[in-house]
């Protein structure tokens, strides 16, 4: 596969696919540390009193934003694997600076010799995280190679100048590339990166558990994931999926902030491809009054974004939306509308309000342990005997096997399978409507019956799509 591949972050250049006897390709070997998990760590604030803590604790305890020193001792091993830290800047091993070519990845630092040593860890803590957020504890240990853990998936992107065409992917240790997987991928937030929620332990602790695949693909900025952004979301899902057997029906998606609205968004222009969408403090519907304006231009821009203007769509797509009471950034009556709408269509939705809590990664957090667990077990229904798709750009004319010309603008059609064959309940904006071999669970000589009123447009089972 030319222009496509995995390679660890360590060392990039030679990484190739090995083919292990089936169609899947397997995620390249990377260095990594094998051995055991550094528990205890040393923490100072920027007067470099140093404190002992558990390791564990440390995402677990509210810090004022300011920068942190974490204090790790080893000896007796070959080296120490540095976790993905939210905030995370200068390394340095017996106060020697350690080099971090590739930013915010995990970073293996070798020791001379097997005496004691010191590394140096600095971590900003934002008025986002308020914690120190790192994404599993340090391991110390000798190198060995792996297709497990946290990888770079580099593919051909059109959008490659503004950071398309990579996305870090999360294979669970042990975990079999062959078997078609549960796959949860993550839309980062505003000034996120790719590496952003790989600091997130309770996201990695969870997937390797459930045996979920994790993948991080590039919002190309701050985007607020408009068509550029969702096409490269789509086309790492695409790609990765030529190289770890996903299971298409077993696919989630989530994302905090600027990626919960892009989560909603995403996951409702294409409802047959998701089994689960959760969105944590995102918009719903944009306001041009904001800073949005530059971003999104008119009204036409924002429609094409808003989860809102795409609710009926949601109808076989369980919606999960978390929002702090306390949100002075995204207010929490983003997520009381799209509540409100998927409640009135008696669609599937959960909607946590959480008290005491504001825009922060500790929300966040939280909840992640039981998003992955949702997302192992969610999946998408083979042949739904009712559908409901709203097209809002001109690109989304397909859900469930059902295909719309569209007549220019909104289109909208609902369309359920009875007895008597397949009932067009409303259409509008259509010229024709396609129908897909076995659509509906319906046989492909069905006949297609408009309801009173509803107006009359070409419509056809095509067995060859």
């Amino acid at each position: 596969m030319r222009g496509s591949g995995v390679c660890g972050f360590f060392a990039c250049g030679g990484a190739t696919l090995l083919v292990a006897g089936s169609a899947h390709a397997e995620v390249a070997l990377h260095p990594a540390v094998a051995g055991v998990e550094i528990t205890t760590v040393d923490v100072a604030d920027a007067r470099r009193r140093f404190e002992a803590t558990a390791w564990d604790e440390l995402g677990k305890t509210p810090r004022a934003a300011a920068l942190y020193t974490l204090r790790i001792r080893a000896n007796g091993a070959e080296a120490v694997e540095i976790p993905v830290c939210a905030g995370r800047r200068k390394i340095t091993l017996d106060g020697a600076a350690v080099p971090t070519p590739h930013g915010a990845a995990p970073v293996l630092v070798r020791l001379p010799d097997a005496t004691a040593h010191e590394i140096l860890v600095d971590v900003a803590v934002s008025g986002y995280e308020k914690r120190i957020a790192c994404g599993f504890a340090p391991r110390a240990g000798t190198v060995k190679p792996t297709r497990d853990g946290l990888s770079v998936l580099t593919f051909t992107s059109p959008q490659a100048a503004l950071g398309g065409g990579r996305a870090i992917v999360f294979v669970p240790p042990g975990h079999d590339a062959s078997r078609p997987a549960a796959l949860l991928v993550g839309t980062h937030p505003w000034d996120g990166s790719v590496w952003t929620y790989a600091a997130y332990a309770e996201l990695l602790r969870e997937a390797a558990a459930k045996d979920v695949v994790l993948l991080m693909p590039s919002g190309l900025g701050n985007s607020l994931y408009t068509a550029p952004a969702e096409d490269e979301v789509m086309r790492a899902i695409e790609h990765l999926s030529a190289q770890v057997a996903i299971d298409p029906r077993r696919v989630s998606i989530w994302g905090a902030s600027m990626g919960g609205a892009g989560a909603t968004t995403i996951g409702l222009h294409r409802p047959d491809r998701f089994a689960q969408v959760t969105s944590l403090f995102g918009d719903s519907r944009y306001d041009l009054g904001s800073y949005v304006r530059s971003i999104l231009h008119d009204d036409a821009g924002a429609h094409a974004v808003n989860a809102l203007d795409v609710v009926d769509n949601a109808r076989h797509v369980p919606v999960w939306l978390i929002h702090g009471e306390d949100d002075r950034i995204s207010p929490i009556t983003q997520s009381s509308m799209l509540a409100r709408a998927l409640t009135e269509r008696r669609y599937v939705i959960r909607f946590d309000r959480v008290a005491n809590a504001g825009h922060e990664g500790a929300l966040v957090a939280r909840f992640l342990p039981e998003i992955v667990a949702r997302a192992a077990d969610a999946r998408v229904p083979e042949h739904p005997a009712r559908v409901t798709f709203k097209s809002v750009r001109a690109e989304d004319t397909d859900a469930y096997g059902i295909h719309v010309t569209r007549a220019g603008g909104d289109a909208l059609v609902d369309l359920e399978r009875r007895a008597d064959g397949v009932h067009v309940l409303r259409a509008s904006g259509v010229k024709a409507i396609t129908l897909a071999a076995g659509a509906l669970g319906a046989p492909n000589d069905a006949p297609i019956l408009f309801e009173p009123g509803v107006p009359v447009v070409g419509a056809r089972w095509d067995t060859a799509r």
